[in-house]
Protein backbone atom coordinates (compact mmCIF):
# COMPACT_ATOMS: atom_id res chain seq x y z
CA UNK A 1 0.00 0.00 0.00
CA UNK A 2 1.25 3.87 -0.87
CA UNK A 3 2.93 5.48 2.29
CA UNK A 4 1.71 8.84 3.58
CA UNK A 5 3.16 10.95 6.15
CA UNK A 6 0.80 12.37 8.90
CA UNK A 7 2.76 13.66 11.88
CA UNK A 8 0.49 12.72 14.81
CA UNK A 9 -0.25 10.00 17.07
CA UNK A 10 -2.43 7.55 15.43
CA UNK A 11 -5.67 5.95 17.39
CA UNK A 12 -7.89 3.27 15.98
CA UNK A 13 -10.95 4.72 15.02
CA UNK A 14 -10.18 8.24 14.49
CA UNK A 15 -10.42 10.68 11.12
CA UNK A 16 -7.31 12.15 10.16
CA UNK A 17 -6.46 14.45 7.40
CA UNK A 18 -4.21 14.40 4.81
CA UNK A 19 -1.89 17.67 4.11
CA UNK A 20 -2.46 18.76 0.13
CA UNK A 21 0.29 18.26 -0.94
CA UNK A 22 -0.65 14.06 0.43
CA UNK A 23 -3.69 14.54 -0.72
CA UNK A 24 -2.78 15.52 -4.41
CA UNK A 25 -0.69 12.55 -4.10
CA UNK A 26 -3.07 10.39 -3.06
CA UNK A 27 -5.90 11.31 -5.23
CA UNK A 28 -4.58 12.90 -8.19
CA UNK A 29 -1.13 11.10 -8.95
CA UNK A 30 -2.07 7.29 -6.71
CA UNK A 31 -5.88 7.55 -7.84
CA UNK A 32 -6.68 5.87 -4.86
CA UNK A 33 -11.25 5.52 -4.40
CA UNK A 34 -12.55 5.68 -1.15
CA UNK A 35 -12.72 2.82 0.58
CA UNK A 36 -9.12 1.69 -0.50
CA UNK A 37 -6.56 1.11 1.99
CA UNK A 38 -3.52 3.33 2.61
CA UNK A 39 -0.46 3.17 5.03
CA UNK A 40 -0.02 6.50 7.31
CA UNK A 41 3.55 7.04 9.03
CA UNK A 42 4.27 9.34 11.67
CA UNK A 43 8.39 9.81 11.64
CA UNK A 44 7.98 8.93 15.31
CA UNK A 45 7.73 5.24 14.56
CA UNK A 46 4.14 4.99 14.46
CA UNK A 47 2.19 3.44 11.49
CA UNK A 48 -1.35 2.66 10.75
CA UNK A 49 -3.64 1.21 8.47
CA UNK A 50 -6.16 3.28 7.24
CA UNK A 51 -9.56 3.66 4.93
CA UNK A 52 -9.61 6.65 2.62
CA UNK A 53 -13.27 8.15 3.48
CA UNK A 54 -15.58 9.62 0.49
CA UNK A 55 -15.41 13.09 0.72
CA UNK A 56 -16.90 13.83 -2.30
CA UNK A 57 -15.51 15.04 -5.78
CA UNK A 58 -11.90 14.28 -6.54
CA UNK A 59 -11.25 17.45 -7.89
CA UNK A 60 -12.84 19.43 -5.44
CA UNK A 61 -11.03 18.20 -2.17
CA UNK A 62 -7.95 19.98 -0.54
CA UNK A 63 -7.63 17.71 2.31
CA UNK A 64 -8.44 14.39 1.91
CA UNK A 65 -10.13 12.16 5.27
CA UNK A 66 -9.31 8.59 6.44
CA UNK A 67 -10.27 6.43 9.23
CA UNK A 68 -7.79 4.28 10.90
CA UNK A 69 -8.25 0.81 11.20
CA UNK A 70 -5.31 -0.51 12.86
CA UNK A 71 -1.80 1.37 14.29
CA UNK A 72 1.46 -0.51 15.69
CA UNK A 73 4.58 1.33 17.09
CA UNK A 74 7.70 0.18 15.48
CA UNK A 75 10.73 -0.19 17.57
CA UNK A 76 13.69 2.04 16.69
CA UNK A 77 16.65 0.06 15.39
CA UNK A 78 19.18 -1.35 17.89
CA UNK A 79 22.25 0.56 16.51
CA UNK A 80 21.50 4.52 16.69
CA UNK A 81 23.74 6.70 13.71
CA UNK A 82 24.09 10.30 13.98
CA UNK A 83 25.55 10.81 10.53
CA UNK A 84 28.05 14.15 10.13
CA UNK A 85 28.57 15.22 6.45
CA UNK A 86 29.86 17.56 4.50
CA UNK A 87 26.93 18.25 1.84
CA UNK A 88 28.09 17.62 -1.76
CA UNK A 89 27.18 19.54 -4.79
CA UNK A 90 23.47 20.25 -5.64
CA UNK A 91 21.05 16.79 -5.73
CA UNK A 92 24.08 14.52 -4.84
CA UNK A 93 23.10 16.20 -1.22
CA UNK A 94 19.33 14.52 -1.94
CA UNK A 95 20.74 10.81 -2.37
CA UNK A 96 22.32 11.18 0.83
CA UNK A 97 19.67 12.32 2.72
CA UNK A 98 17.71 9.24 0.59
CA UNK A 99 20.23 6.50 1.59
CA UNK A 100 20.65 7.96 5.42
CA UNK A 101 17.09 7.57 5.93
CA UNK A 102 16.02 4.09 4.08
CA UNK A 103 19.09 2.77 6.11
CA UNK A 104 18.06 3.80 9.42
CA UNK A 105 20.08 6.70 10.44
CA UNK A 106 18.86 8.83 13.31
CA UNK A 107 20.27 12.09 12.97
CA UNK A 108 21.55 14.15 10.29
CA UNK A 109 24.19 16.56 10.87
CA UNK A 110 25.43 19.12 7.53
CA UNK A 111 29.33 19.93 8.57
CA UNK A 112 30.78 22.96 6.65
CA UNK A 113 34.31 21.67 6.43
CA UNK A 114 37.53 23.26 4.94
CA UNK A 115 37.51 21.67 1.53
CA UNK A 116 33.84 22.15 1.17
CA UNK A 117 32.80 21.87 -2.27
CA UNK A 118 28.92 23.23 -0.76
CA UNK A 119 28.26 25.36 1.62
CA UNK A 120 24.58 25.40 1.95
CA UNK A 121 22.78 27.69 4.90
CA UNK A 122 19.59 27.20 7.18
CA UNK A 123 17.39 27.68 4.05
CA UNK A 124 18.07 24.44 2.57
CA UNK A 125 16.88 22.14 5.36
CA UNK A 126 12.98 22.76 4.03
CA UNK A 127 14.03 20.84 0.85
CA UNK A 128 16.04 18.48 3.11
CA UNK A 129 13.13 18.00 4.93
CA UNK A 130 11.01 17.02 2.03
CA UNK A 131 13.24 15.16 0.81
CA UNK A 132 13.71 12.64 4.32
CA UNK A 133 10.03 12.49 4.51
CA UNK A 134 9.73 11.21 0.39
CA UNK A 135 12.52 8.54 1.17
CA UNK A 136 10.47 7.59 4.57
CA UNK A 137 7.43 7.02 2.33
CA UNK A 138 8.86 5.23 0.26
CA UNK A 139 11.14 2.92 2.34
CA UNK A 140 8.43 2.56 4.30
CA UNK A 141 10.91 3.10 7.29
CA UNK A 142 8.08 5.07 10.03
CA UNK A 143 11.74 6.45 11.98
CA UNK A 144 12.17 9.98 10.00
CA UNK A 145 15.81 11.43 10.97
CA UNK A 146 16.33 14.72 13.08
CA UNK A 147 17.99 17.41 10.53
CA UNK A 148 20.33 20.08 12.11
CA UNK A 149 20.63 22.85 10.55
CA UNK A 150 23.83 23.11 8.59
CA UNK A 151 27.34 24.38 10.73
CA UNK A 152 30.50 24.68 10.97
CA UNK A 153 33.09 21.30 11.65
CA UNK A 154 34.49 22.32 14.42
CA UNK A 155 31.06 23.59 16.36
CA UNK A 156 30.06 20.19 15.55
CA UNK A 157 33.17 18.45 16.59
CA UNK A 158 33.15 20.21 19.57
CA UNK A 159 29.28 19.49 20.67
CA UNK A 160 29.02 15.78 19.65
CA UNK A 161 30.06 13.14 22.32
CA UNK A 162 29.67 9.90 20.72
CA UNK A 163 32.01 7.21 19.76
CA UNK A 164 32.55 6.55 16.55
CA UNK A 165 34.44 6.42 13.03
CA UNK A 166 35.57 8.92 10.52
CA UNK A 167 35.77 8.10 6.74
CA UNK A 168 39.35 8.02 5.52
CA UNK A 169 41.56 8.18 2.46
CA UNK A 170 42.44 4.23 2.54
CA UNK A 171 45.46 3.65 3.97
CA UNK A 172 47.23 0.29 4.70
CA UNK A 173 46.40 0.79 8.49
CA UNK A 174 42.79 1.90 8.58
CA UNK A 175 40.73 -0.02 10.18
CA UNK A 176 37.49 -2.40 9.84
CA UNK A 177 34.18 -1.70 11.48
CA UNK A 178 35.16 -5.50 12.74
CA UNK A 179 38.54 -4.20 15.05
CA UNK A 180 35.99 -1.65 17.34
CA UNK A 181 36.70 -2.95 20.86
CA UNK A 182 32.75 -3.38 21.45
CA UNK A 183 29.72 -3.57 20.81
CA UNK A 184 27.53 -0.18 20.74
CA UNK A 185 23.82 1.22 20.34
CA UNK A 186 25.54 4.55 19.69
CA UNK A 187 27.78 5.60 16.94
CA UNK A 188 28.75 8.94 14.83
CA UNK A 189 29.98 8.31 11.39
CA UNK A 190 31.85 11.63 9.54
CA UNK A 191 32.28 11.85 6.27
CA UNK A 192 34.05 14.53 4.42
CA UNK A 193 33.77 16.36 1.52
CA UNK A 194 35.19 15.25 -1.90
CA UNK A 195 38.57 16.69 -0.93
CA UNK A 196 38.65 14.76 2.13
CA UNK A 197 39.38 15.98 5.33
CA UNK A 198 41.73 18.62 6.20
CA UNK A 199 45.07 17.50 7.85
CA UNK A 200 43.81 19.79 10.97
CA UNK A 201 40.80 18.57 10.72
CA UNK A 202 41.74 14.96 10.50
CA UNK A 203 43.90 15.57 13.27
CA UNK A 204 41.21 16.72 15.36
CA UNK A 205 38.89 13.80 14.77
CA UNK A 206 42.12 11.53 16.35
CA UNK A 207 42.02 13.99 19.39
CA UNK A 208 38.47 13.32 19.92
CA UNK A 209 38.44 9.64 19.96
CA UNK A 210 37.59 8.59 16.64
CA UNK A 211 38.97 6.01 14.45
CA UNK A 212 39.38 6.40 10.90
CA UNK A 213 37.24 3.53 8.63
CA UNK A 214 37.76 2.80 4.76
CA UNK A 215 35.83 0.73 2.49
CA UNK A 216 37.93 -0.64 -0.29
CA UNK A 217 40.81 0.41 -1.64
CA UNK A 218 39.43 3.43 -3.81
CA UNK A 219 38.65 7.27 -3.00
CA UNK A 220 35.00 7.63 -2.82
CA UNK A 221 32.07 10.21 -3.31
CA UNK A 222 30.54 11.55 -0.76
CA UNK A 223 27.41 9.91 -1.36
CA UNK A 224 29.11 6.16 -2.27
CA UNK A 225 30.78 6.67 0.67
CA UNK A 226 27.86 7.16 2.99
CA UNK A 227 25.98 4.40 2.03
CA UNK A 228 28.85 2.22 1.99
CA UNK A 229 30.41 3.02 5.49
CA UNK A 230 26.61 3.14 6.77
CA UNK A 231 26.08 -0.25 5.92
CA UNK A 232 29.70 -1.86 6.82
CA UNK A 233 28.29 -0.35 10.39
CA UNK A 234 24.81 -1.75 10.43
CA UNK A 235 26.72 -5.05 8.99
CA UNK A 236 28.97 -5.30 11.89
CA UNK A 237 26.89 -4.11 14.77
CA UNK A 238 23.11 -4.13 13.93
Amino acid sequence: MPSYYVPKTFTVGETVRLSAEETAHALRVMRIEPGERLTLLNGQGGRASAILLDDGPTRKIREASCRIESTEIVPRPQLSIILYVAPPRNKNMDTVLKSATELGVARIVPVICRYAVSRPDASAIESWSQTLVTAMKQSGNPWLPELDAPQAFSEALTYSDEDGFFGAVPQSDDLQASDFPYTPDRLSLWVGPEGGFSPEEEQALRKKGLLPLTIGPWILRVETAVTALIGSLLTQFH
